[in-house]
């Protein structure tokens, strides 16, 4: 470990209290730090995390880790992932089906933070987004309701993961647009803090100035892969580092955002803009306590781009590592008094062809939209009909009946959905489906073992009704769907997408934790750490954290 290391990592290890006597759980601290990576996999954790030295190293070495910790609903998107993480409620229950849908009442596919009575600041001719699709509330609505002088501010590299996570009257709520830097929406204020603005003046100045080269930390052979991979279409997909992302001096083309957010610079700016942020708005100093949701997003760009056995992963998470630190050893020199949790919104998959050479039964598929087209050419011939009866979406996790083209063939709702179900259990690449019907039917009488939940409960933990397919469909492990854009992908109800990391750091024993939990576990935990009433019925429970023995 180098010299630098060493004096971050001591300065973390103060920052936990770990030298001291804990507090007695009564006591509220002036700030909970909640951090979301991404697409952050408890198996990424495990492959390229043992022995870091900054700071996912140290909530590893003195928080509380749950290494069995899943979501336990069936779409892990970013949306319904950040909606259930704060919120203590499936994604079913907050009403974030996936990031978008089939928005019935409207015909037409909705973003799941989208809102058209608001706008991006300064951008008058484009939707906003806030949290008006999300149905309930979150812990820091419960925080600022219950504890005087508290408040809740969310910062993240997209827009629907700082919303999802900020309740309904945070404070402030920012996210990444980029080469503007980052924004709000008229959701949440009129114009930009003046620090912001100052903020993203610098920046962009910087992306004009600087180099911005990715070079790799250190040797990774043997760990990660350097490989070129080309795909259907002509798509190549090269794993390797250095990579350039933006010229110093050269000026800003159309594509320079995308290939920030794809590298660890991305997070490395969203940690810069957190630190003006709390100290600006003095975050965890005011009368209450504060809540800081903090979702960082450049883990979830590389995995989609490289996958998650490349260079580029193993070095994105190394890189993390040492910004997290920095900034939790400059966190505790602000706000002392700090409680700091750790988890993601999903896992993610690897590329498939990298899979199949590792002797694994991978598959990529076609593109949705000639699915679809099987599909519809398949029911027309069961049915005898010739309108196509079941809508083209993005991805076919959740299939929408075209009831206007039924109702004019002269079929029942019910006989549709039978030659669907019958044509599904066809084809190999599907796993099970269930209609609508038979998910507002289901009752689960005990959540029992999030390890060994069935895919019906899955369904059903991500079911909303009015909002939800006519049929849910799960695919068969280790299979997606091709994406031009992103190669690899996540989305499934599968564990290397569902199980991700918990750490809680705080005046708790260190200890590792094997036992299943659920990621709705997280806000009932906080909520009885902090003395607080949960304003709706929750899916979660409160995990047992034991308390530090007083010196």
């Amino acid at each position: 470990m180098s010299h630098s290391s060493r004096v971050v990592l001591s300065c973390l290890l103060l920052a936990t209290g770990a030298m001291d006597a804990a507090p007695e759980m009564s006591h509220r601290p002036k700030l909970v730090l909640f951090i979301c990576v991404d697409q952050f996999s408890a198996d990424l954790l495990q492959r390229y995390g043992k022995g870091l030295p900054g700071g996912l190293g140290l909530l590893q070495k003195h928080g509380v880790v749950f290494t069995e910790a899943y979501h336990d609903h069936a779409f892990t998107d970013t949306g319904p992932g950040h909606s259930s993480l704060l919120s203590g409620r499936f994604p079913g229950h907050t009403g974030i089906v996936e990031n978008k849908w089939y928005d019935r009442s409207s015909g037409r596919a909705v973003s799941c933070a989208e809102d058209e009575k608001a706008h991006p600041v300064g951008q008058l001719d484009k939707a906003g987004t806030s949290p008006s699709r999300f149905l309930g509330t979150t812990l820091g609505d419960w925080l600022q309701t219950q504890v005087k002088g508290s408040r809740v501010f969310s910062l993240s590299g997209k827009a629907r993961a700082a919303v999802l996570m900020a309740g309904r009257k945070p404070s402030g709520v920012f996210w990444f647009e980029g080469n503007a830097g980052f924004n709000t929406s008229t959701a949440y204020a009129e114009k930009l803090p003046p620090w912001l603005s100052f903020f993203n003046e610098g920046l962009q100045k910087r992306f004009l100035r600087d180099g911005w080269t990715w070079t790799s930390l250190g040797p990774s052979a043997g760990v990660a892969r350097t490989a070129t991979w080309t795909l259907p279409g002509g798509v190549v997909v090269r794993n390797g580092l250095p990579r350039v992302i933006q010229g110093a001096g050269m000026p800003l083309d159309k594509d320079f955002a995308e290939r920030f957010q794809r590298s660890p610079f991305f997070d490395q700016v969203t940690l810069e803009a957190a630190r003006v942020l709390v100290e600006q708005e003095k975050v965890g100093r005011g009368a209450g306590t504060d809540l800081f949701a903090l979702s960082l997003s450049a883990t979830d760009y590389i995995g989609h781009t490289y996958g998650s056995g490349s260079v580029e992963m193993w070095d994105q998470i190394h890189r993390l590592d040492i910004e997290l630190g920095k900034f939790l050893a400059w966190l505790h020199g602000r706000v002392p008094d700090t409680w700091v949790v750790l988890s993601s919104d999903h896992g993610g998959m690897d590329l498939p062809e990298a899979l199949k050479d590792d002797g694994l039964p991978a598959e990529r598929l076609s593109e949705p939209k000639p699915w679809y087209a099987k599909l519809n050419i398949a029911l027309r011939e069961r049915l005898k009909v010739e309108a196509d009866l079941v809508r083209v979406s993005s991805y076919p996790t959740q299939i929408y009946l075209n009831d206007a083209a039924i109702k004019a063939s002269g079929l029942e709702r019910g006989k549709v959905l039978e030659a669907i179900q019958a044509q599904l259990k066809t084809q190999p690449e599907v796993a099970e489906s269930a209609t609508y019907e038979t998910l507002q039917d289901f009752q689960e009488s005990d959540l029992g073992n999030p390890r060994d939940s069935t895919l019906m409960a899955r369904f059903k933990h991500s079911f909303t009704a009015g909002r939800s397919g006519d049929v849910l469909v799960a695919f068969k492990p280790l299979t997606i769907f091709h994406d031009p854009v992103w190669v690899a992908n996540h989305g499934g109800p599968w564990d290397y997408d569902r199980r991700v990391p918990i750490v809680f750091m705080g005046p708790w024993r260190p200890k590792e934790v094997t036992r299943p939990v659920r990621t709705v576990d997280i806000a009932p935990t906080l909520a009885k750490a902090l003395g607080l009433t949960p304003a709706e019925p929750l899916d979660g429970k409160s995990l047992e954290l034991e308390l530090q023995m007083k010196k």
